[in-house]
């Protein structure tokens, strides 16, 4: 660090604005042991957030969605999310605030900068946001043995611009093991640094604000194309300047739109120029949006920029595409480059993050309970498999079929014992105690139950006398 330090003082007038110059939107400064953003390519930047709608909407939907995840502790084995004091430092970063700004403040720099720089300065409790546009990132060559090199980052040097108003004139440089330097988007001329989505959609920017320029000329010239006034005769240069005044007095501007043009003697008026519906205006600008939505990955539904058109493109699909084509590989580099802010992260866990009270994120009723009907059905499945039912649920919840372990193999049946019953036993399966002899018996009668119970049974009659017991009988 010592000889680090010996070798930026001794490059004598070296700023952070003394830029090469050889880039528009991203540049390296003279030594490759240096990468940093040009000031004015940040301003540049700064200004299309809060000069162009289409890529505010799109910036603002990003920092929406992004700050609002709960930074935990994810055990390795079960996919469990979990938290305990290591997480004080990312819960408040600095006074008065908690993870929402920190996130904020991480995507506001990635999206403008491409870089986010958080510093944690030994001894005070608290951590600071570095400005990418006053952040140099310093390197060194480390040379291999048997051959050949590679490029290790060793600090940032911080300092800015000349006459900054409020900021001490001194750069300092700070150890790249205290600071968590976040670049989502990799910048393909440098080794560390970040480029911003803005980058290649620069033209796209100047072409929507070159045509919302437009828009106010033509609102400003009373909202029609431009008119060519002709005369018969030959007008001094007074006289043409007169009327051109005239005319810009009274029919100039939105105020003075569809008022009746009223020409002098001998003056014809032609129309030359397109209107805002002959330049297809509507459709030239809707097409520059779509590419600026296309680089920020937000989906013009989200911002009011596109309407619902179908299948495929409702908002519940947009929400989705946006979630996991950008929202969570970008939870997953920033808590990568947070987790040197945690102490004592146990190796079996690390630092991740919990979407479960973004309410954009959560899906619709119906959406929901199918997923709870597949659910319950892998989990039914999975335990008629034979699979324990603590590790089918884990598998379940963490889509990992790794985790599932086969049910031990139950225990053989205890045979029955002997049947209690209410009644006494004296002996295996007797069912009640024997009467006393002195309990006098029924008289046991006949098996057949046609004699009566008095072991008689009926003497057959002719059929002459049964047809006169009958007759009798009625």
């Amino acid at each position: 660090m010592t000889r680090l330090w010996d070798r930026l003082i001794r490059r004598d007038g070296y700023w952070e604005g003394m830029a090469s110059g050889a880039a528009l939107l991203t540049t390296s400064y003279g030594s490759p042991d240096r990468e940093s953003i040009l000031p004015s390519v940040t301003a540049w930047a700064q200004g299309a957030y809060g000069g162009t709608s289409v890529v505010f909407a799109a910036m603002v939907a990003r920092i929406y969605v992004f700050c609002q995840a709960e930074l935990k502790l994810q055990a390795k084995d079960d996919l469990h999310l979990f938290t305990d004091q290591s997480l004080q430092r990312l819960q408040e970063p600095w006074p008065d605030a908690g993870t929402t700004e920190l996130l904020a403040r991480m995507e506001l720099d990635a999206g403008i900068a491409g870089n986010a720089y958080i510093w944690e300065p030994p001894g005070e409790d608290l951590l600071v946001r570095l400005r990418p546009d006053w952040t140099t990132i310093v390197s060194e060559i480390v040379p291999v043995a048997g051959g050949g090199w590679y490029r290790r980052k060793t600090g940032l040097w911080h300092e800015p611009p000349k006459g900054t108003a409020g900021a001490p004139g001194a750069g300092f440089l700070v150890p790249a093991e205290e600071v968590a330097h976040w670049a989502p988007q990799p910048d393909p001329t440098a080794s560390f640094r970040g480029m911003s989505w803005l980058t290649p959609v620069y033209r796209e920017i100047q072409g929507d604000s070159g045509l919302a320029d437009y828009k106010i000329k033509y609102l400003e010239h009373a909202a029609t194309p431009n008119l060519l006034i002709k005369y018969s005769q030959k007008l001094s240069p007074g006289t043409v300047d007169a009327i051109r005044e005239r005319m810009q007095a009274r029919y100039a501007g939105p105020a003075n739109a569809f008022k009746t043009l009223v020409l002098d003697q001998g003056a014809d008026s032609t129309v030359i120029g397109n209107s805002l519906a002959q330049m297809d205006f509507s459709n030239v600008m809707q097409a520059g949006s779509d590419r600026i939505l296309a680089a920020s990955s937000v989906p013009g539904v989200l911002v009011g920029l596109e309407p619902l058109r179908g299948a495929g493109r409702g908002y519940q699909e947009s929400v989705q595409k946006f979630a996991n084509m950008w929202a969570r590989p970008s939870w997953q580099q920033a808590c990568q480059v947070l987790s040197k802010f945690v102490p004592g992260l146990p190796g079996g866990a690390r630092l991740w993050y919990d979407t479960a009270n973004i309410q954009l994120l959560q899906d619709g009723e119906m959406e929901r309970a199918q997923a709870a009907l597949v659910r319950a059905q892998a989990l039914l499945a999975h335990v008629q498999a034979g699979y324990d039912r603590d590790s089918a649920v884990k598998a379940v919840n963490s889509g990992d079929v790794t985790q599932l372990k086969t049910a031990a193999a139950p225990a053989p049946a205890v045979p029955a014992g002997n049947v209690q019953h209410l009644l006494p036993q004296t002996s295996p399966g007797a069912t009640a105690s024997p009467l006393p002899p002195s309990v006098p018996r029924l008289q046991a009668g006949s098996v057949s139950p046609g004699d009566g119970g008095n072991e008689t049974r009926p003497v057959g009659r002719p059929a002459a006398a049964r047809r006169a017991l009958n007759g009798a009988g009625r």
